[in-house]
């Protein structure tokens, strides 16, 4: 994602934060110096309760993150932004428990999360519990007399923070996030884990338009909550969970459909060959000529490189027009088949970053497969589903 910086890696995953977050930061600091009584501690407050929720956030992601990777899945990223954390997911499980066990990972976290925020709660509210009850539990106690030491260092390395009011604040947004996310609407992780439990008797597809209507209609009833109490934050998540969810519903269609076509009934067969030796203004002339951008190159018989349309521009401006073809052509490169699935054709080209892939066919190169040509098979599949 553009606009993002960097923080570091976990496990192969890199953790970004995109440069709008820092406008909730900024806003932190507003509302703690412009709130009744604030100043200068209410906005600090402001800004640490507001990194440490996001920190809860990444770990939310992280937990459906590492579940995805640890079922056989990618994951490329996980980036912070105003509205929360985003992971970008290369791929995922197919099999219903599989995607149980992802969805409810993220929730799981915020309860672990809850678990130890309420150990760290307990000391610092300990003067307001009754002493008969602490010992039923005395093994504990030196657990407590540790935390207690640790917390009066910190409160000491800054202070004037309010720390228990900030344990009680992150304790309670976990507490929220998780029952919140475990509501069974998409986009949120509780209409994943309703598919997954439908899934688990009927097919794929059935089992999401159930859950999509579900998630609707519980929006529909949010929003109209949200109204009557003249909540508008209500009724912009209504909006957002009710506009989302059908968005699932065409991204699991397509993602239905492709896997039911196959690369032989998409392809371009008839997408010109180059030689290593001709040059880039040959290229040109046949560019212009058939609208191809897209080329296999081929010595004799054998494949030996592809040119994509990025390749051209790129040479053209470092070498001009009688650069050969094998000095700027891709050496390396990912073929498909003609029996691969376009959801897998779609997938390679997305990950390769290339426009278009080769199809091949024992040693015989087919022709190639673009995203182009992927959505036009899709678009005729549905069409006929449309009229």
């Amino acid at each position: 994602m553009s606009w993002s910086i960097k923080l570091g890696t976990i496990r192969g995953i890199e953790i970004r934060v995109h440069l709008t977050f820092f406008l909730i930061i900024l806003w932190a600091v507003v509302e703690g110096f412009t709130q009744p009584g604030g100043g200068w501690h209410s906005a600090v407050f402001g800004v640490v309760s507001m990194c440490l929720l996001f920190l809860c956030v990444v770990l939310h992601e992280l937990g459906h993150s590492l579940v995805t990777i640890r079922l056989g899945g990618r994951v490329r990223h996980i980036t912070l932004l105003p509205i929360g954390g985003v992971a970008q997911v290369e791929s995922l499980p197919h099999e219903p428990a599989q995607e149980l066990l992802i969805a409810l990972s993220g929730p799981a976290v915020n309860f672990i999360l809850v678990a130890v925020l309420t150990l760290i709660a307990l000391p610092m509210i300990r003067a307001e519990i009754p002493t008969s009850l602490l010992t039923v539990v005395p093994a504990y106690r030196a657990w407590y007399i540790l935390l207690v030491f640790v917390l009066r260092l910190l409160l000491r390395l800054l202070d004037g923070m309010d720390w228990r009011a900030l344990v009680l604040y992150l304790l309670g947004a976990n507490a929220t996030l998780g029952l919140f996310n475990l509501i069974p609407a998409f986009p949120l992780d509780g209409g994943r884990v309703l598919r997954g439990l439908l899934a688990l008797r009927l097919d794929y597809l059935r089992a999401t338009r159930i859950a999509i209507h579900v998630g609707q209609v519980l929006a529909i009833i949010l929003g109209l909550g949200g109204l009557l109490a003249a909540n508008w934050m209500l009724v912009l998540i209504a909006v957002f969970i009710f506009f989302n969810a059908a968005q699932e519903g065409r991204a699991v269609q397509a993602k239905v459909i492709l896997s039911s076509l196959r690369v032989g009934q998409a392809f371009n067969s008839r997408a010109p060959i180059l030689s290593p030796l001709h040059s880039l203004a040959h290229v040109l002339d046949v560019a212009s000529r058939l609208r191809q951008v897209n080329f296999p190159v081929m010595q004799g018989p054998r494949l030996v490189g592809l040119l994509t349309q990025d390749d051209v521009l790129a040479a053209l401006h470092r070498y001009g027009v009688e650069v050969k073809v094998g000095r700027v052509m891709r050496r390396r490169f990912p073929i498909v088949h003609p029996t691969d699935t376009l959801l897998h054709a779609q997938r390679l080209i997305m990950q390769s970053g290339l426009r278009a892939l080769p199809v091949v066919e024992g040693n015989v190169v087919l022709g190639l497969i673009s995203l182009q040509d992927i959505n036009t098979a899709y678009l005729l599949s549905i069409s006929p589903r449309s009229s």
